[in-house]
């Protein structure tokens, strides 16, 4: 459709598909949910696949380290610029670019014919995926009316929790029966439907909003994000005091300071910062970070505790954690609605401190532990994840003004791609050096007790002697038997202090909370606050005279005298 090529405002307003249909927002709802569906379903399904695409693409692990590392790196890059994206595309086009890129990229991956054209596709599919989290979010925000948004969040997380429910176990089908590729061209049918139907129902921009391109701000992001995420991922690796790590948080701390002071000057902002001047969103924040690490260095460390220690077989493993997800995404949908009518930071405080106390109750999970036990308490966790997902998004948005959701949507999910980062890094540290450090404890006590030691040794000496081994062979056998029970003696003991860990890590975020901001309606029969500038979600609305957009906020007709006796909209949620 032309446009106005001062003011970039479209010549006519097109209405989407049902726009005047009472259920039109419904319908959007199920548009984003099916892109974020295919979104969720990639993240869970790939790692699987993993092993399969080493065997037939003769890579070794590092290499596919890169596979799955390029793809984090570009879709951190990613979230941020969807505030200047959105503004220069409108959210209706970006969304539809991001999936259309996600989905190819998808088709690309599974055309793979070594692990370098790999690692080229999936970054291909995480500048698709990268903006398509902040833009839904931002998108079901603006679509609902206020007083439904909790419940919006909830119906979002909803959707993006179907890919950990039915992901492991349609992965672990399709490898068995099918070829590693398939787990990409899953995406293609649910992708392309939900393209079809995004299409035909997102609204059309009223305007367009010409925006410069911040370029020190772009190029300092990228460099600081790049060499910090590289610097996390491989510190284990390579050593947190190699030359290598250390230069890289070097150039991530000059490209920091570089990013932060360019930004706060410039008048158009390629990330706005600016936003964490409101100490509510800060505070949000900070707990969208500190959950995060709480939530993702759990599922990394009862992952390995459940295949490596208990010995669980992956599909076994899988069995086990469906339950927590499917608890996640129904129980996000009734405290997404709660959220509606409780203030959000009630239910984080309250999902942060269960969460804390099953992270302690984790820690009594031994090798005796039924699988029943083992099965509820992961279960409980996501009881308490459910608490923490849809009050958090609702909260740590409804600060904002409406023409900032976009960008702050977008600084949240950078917020939580460095947490996932940060999470993994912290817990396989952790873990390895406590399981040194538990080893020589136990080490320490045998020796304080060498009758019992002696005791032990002699009981396996005689037991493989027994078996027929000479008595030379059967020493031997005897302390690598010694060994290796108080190898996982200080393992079990090292997930314990892991998961306690994680545990103060989740109750440190109850202090943030404190700080967060609580909306209140000042008359809920009003109508809702205007839209953004560049997206104006089609509702149904009394009927009025059309009248041309001229260039005003909104894209809608200017008139000073119009203007005056105009009625006045709700005012914007207040942050005590």
């Amino acid at each position: 459709m032309p446009a106005h090529p001062h003011t970039g405002v479209l010549a006519a307003h097109r209405k989407p598909l049902g726009a005047d249909s009472p259920l039109y927002h419904w319908w959007i709802t199920a548009a984003l949910m099916l892109g974020f569906m295919t979104a969720g379903l990639s993240v869970t399904v790939v790692q699987l696949a993993f092993p399969h695409i080493m065997t037939s693409l003769r890579a070794n692990l590092d290499d596919m380290q890169w596979v799955q590392t390029s793809a984090m790196i570009m879709q951190a890059v990613m979230m941020p610029s969807v505030g200047w994206l959105g503004s220069r595309f409108g959210n209706r086009r970006l969304y539809l670019l991001s999936l259309g890129t996600f989905v190819g990229g998808s088709i690309l991956c599974g055309m793979a014919w070594d692990v370098y054209s790999l690692i080229a596709f999936r970054v291909i599919q995480a500048i698709g995926a990268g903006p398509l989290f902040p833009l839904t979010q931002s998108i079901m925000f603006q679509t609902f009316p206020e007083e439904k948004r909790g419940l919006a969040m909830g119906v979002n997380s909803l959707g993006f929790s179907f890919g950990p429910m039915v992901g492991p176990v349609i992965g672990g089908y399709l490898l068995e029966h099918a070829s590693w590729r398939t787990v990409f061209y899953i995406n293609v049918p649910v992708g392309i439907i939900g393209l079809i139907l995004a299409y035909l129902v997102l609204p059309y921009p009223r305007r367009w909003e010409q925006r410069s391109l911040d370029v020190l701000g772009l190029f300092s992001m990228a460099a600081f994000l790049v060499t910090f995420l590289l610097a996390i991922t491989q510190g284990r690796e390579e050593g947190w005091n190699s030359q290598y790590i250390v230069t890289l948080l070097a150039i991530a701390v000059v490209a920091g300071v570089g990013f932060v002071v360019t930004e706060l000057r410039q008048a158009e902002p390629f990330v706005e910062l600016r936003l964490f001047k409101n100490v509510a969103f800060t505070m949000a924040s900070l707990v969208v970070f500190l959950n995060t690490i709480t939530f993702m260095s759990s599922s990394f460390v009862v992952t390995l505790f459940l295949q490596i220690h208990l010995l669980y077989t992956p599909l076994q493993a899988a069995w086990i954690l469906m339950p927590s997800a499917v608890v996640i995404g129904i129980l996000s949908v009734v405290t997404g609605r709660l959220s509606d009518f409780v203030a959000p930071k009630v239910l984080i405080i309250f999902g942060l401190a269960t969460s804390t106390l099953c992270m302690f109750q984790h820690a009594t999970i031994t090798t005796v532990t039924s699988i029943e036990a083992i099965t509820f308490w992961f279960t409980v966790r996501g009881f308490t994840r459910a608490f923490t997902i849809t009050p958090l998004s609702t909260g740590s948005l409804a600060p904002l003004p409406e023409s900032q959701l976009r960008m702050g949507s977008g600084l949240l999910s950078l917020n939580r791609g460095i947490a996932s980062a940060v999470s993994v890094a912290l817990t396989t540290t952790v873990l390895q050096n406590r399981l040194a450090e538990r080893m020589l404890l136990l080490v320490q006590d045998q020796s304080a007790m060498p009758l019992a030691a002696a005791e032990l040794l002699q009981n396996f000496f005689l037991t493989f002697k027994h078996l027929g081994d000479f008595a030379d062979m059967a020493q031997i056998k005897a302390a690598a038997m010694l060994e290796q029970l108080l190898s996982a003696e200080a393992a079990l003991h090292s997930y314990h202090d892991t998961f306690i860990l994680i545990g103060w890590i989740s109750a440190a975020g109850i202090v943030p909370a404190l700080w967060m901001g609580h909306a209140k309606r000042k008359s809920p029969q009003a109508a809702p606050p205007p839209p953004s500038p560049q997206d104006t979600v089609s509702l149904p609305r009394p009927a009025v005279p059309y009248r041309p957009a001229v260039g005003g906020e909104n894209g809608t007709h200017v008139d000073s005298k119009i203007e005056s006796r105009k009625v006045e909209h709700t005012p914007k949620a207040e942050v005590q």
